[in-house]
């Protein structure tokens, strides 16, 4: 039994080791979503606040955040607040921005099995001092020298010695056991369950809230592309976003000009995968337009990642390479490009697009490789179908 228990914690170390090198996306992670007409309070003693922020520069690393850099995440609360329902409209753009600030900081708090939420303060009040103190990401860890699989290996061999113990202490010491676990684990459902009745007057906002979880729960894991730890990492926006290193409340975000919509296609079980023109050949083209290389730019690859709106505009460029002039060189190519954005089920969506860029001989510039689109659709989507043939003109 300890040579079992020894094997399943080094599987255990080795897998956590695997996620706390892999680079997080936000495409590949799925919320949960819940509300409350009061200010957030955590659940135990046993987390870290990170106070979120939009905008496309991440998080500043606090001594708390650093301190439970190797501990398990159990899970990650980003507490937001709105006054006012027109502002669910941008809820899912201004979210992802402030959970892709806290990725580059902690890309060590996603790990296998940490789940993920967003909680809303939706409250008349919520402009308030009391609902902007609390609002933020909130990291709930388990301390060292904590397992909860070792307490329920405990319990059983705590039981298993017992037959020759008089019966009266068994009968004793079971029930205790199942009353304490009903005190602690009951009072978490219920609360969440009180504030959502109390909020009368906003019955449509709990729907709207679910239509939102089930578009981020239909996004797939998508394996990530290999990327050298020493390559220089550069980030740009576009098109430009707030680039304060607070977080920016709700009510200045009124003059912000709205994300583009979805747009509907003429069958509403049509599907597509992201592409560029009619598809690599005029993506290559591109690069080797727009992307003039000089000879020691020809030595050098690029890793590219683009994330894409509803409307095939680039929202945000990440892109890794050795070279920094070449790094700048198609950080301008690409910042201004449109796709055609990936369409799921008659609709079009967000996805993100990553490759790596090399010179070819033959083609004499740029050409992408390793070419990925995230989310995966089925095979059976069009790959590179022309707006004409999806679309009402």
């Amino acid at each position: 039994m300890k040579s079992l228990k020894a094997i399943f914690v080094i599987a255990l170390i080795i897998s956590s080791n695997l996620v706390f090198g892999q680079e997080p996306s936000f495409y590949e992670l799925t919320f949960g979503i819940d509300s409350t007409t009061t200010p957030y309070k955590a659940n135990n003693d046993n987390f870290v606040f990170i106070r979120s922020k939009r905008g496309s520069e991440p998080v500043k690393a606090t001594s708390a955040g650093d301190s439970i850099k190797s501990f398990v995440i159990q899970k990650i609360v980003l507490v937001f607040s709105e006054s006012l329902t027109s502002e669910l409209e941008n809820r899912d753009a201004y979210n992802q921005e402030r959970w892709e600030n806290l990725m580059p900081t902690y890309p060590e708090f996603f790990q296998a099995t940490t789940t993920y939420k967003n909680i809303c303060q939706c409250s008349q009040d919520a402009s308030s001092p009391s609902y902007k103190e609390v609002q933020g990401f909130y990291i709930y860890y388990t301390p060292k020298g904590v397992s909860v699989p070792k307490k329920e290996v405990e319990v059983v061999k705590a039981e298993e010695p017992k037959p020759n113990e008089p019966k009266k202490e068994i009968v004793k010491e079971e029930p205790k056991k199942v009353v304490e676990v009903a005190k602690v684990e009951t009072p978490k459902p219920v609360e969440p369950k009180k504030e959502i009745a109390k909020e009368e007057p906003k019955k449509e906002e709990p729907k709207k809230a679910k239509e939102v979880e089930s578009k981020v729960e239909e996004v797939k894991p998508v394996e990530l592309v290999k990327k050298e730890e020493p390559k220089k990492e550069v980030e740009a926006i576009a098109p430009p976003t707030n680039t304060n290193t607070e977080e920016v409340s709700d009510s200045k975000n009124k003059a912000t000009v709205p994300p583009a919509k979805p747009r509907k296609a003429k069958d509403p079980k049509a599907c597509r995968t992201a592409c560029y023109g009619t598809g690599e050949s005029d993506l290559n083209a591109f690069f080797k337009d727009k992307v003039v290389l000089t000879k020691k730019m020809k030595k050098d690859e690029v890793d590219l990642k683009l994330q894409l709106n509803v409307d095939g505009t680039v929202k945000k460029v990440v892109i890794k390479g050795e070279n920094p002039e070449l790094n700048k060189l198609v950080e301008e190519a690409v910042k201004d490009m449109i796709w055609n954005a990936s369409v799921k089920s008659g609709l079009t969506i967000k996805s993100e697009v990553k490759m790596i860029l090399k010179f070819d001989k033959k083609l004499k510039g740029l050409k992408a490789e390793e070419l990925m689109v995230s989310p995966r659709l089925g095979p059976k989507c069009l790959t590179c179908a022309s707006d004409d043939e999806l679309f009402i003109k």
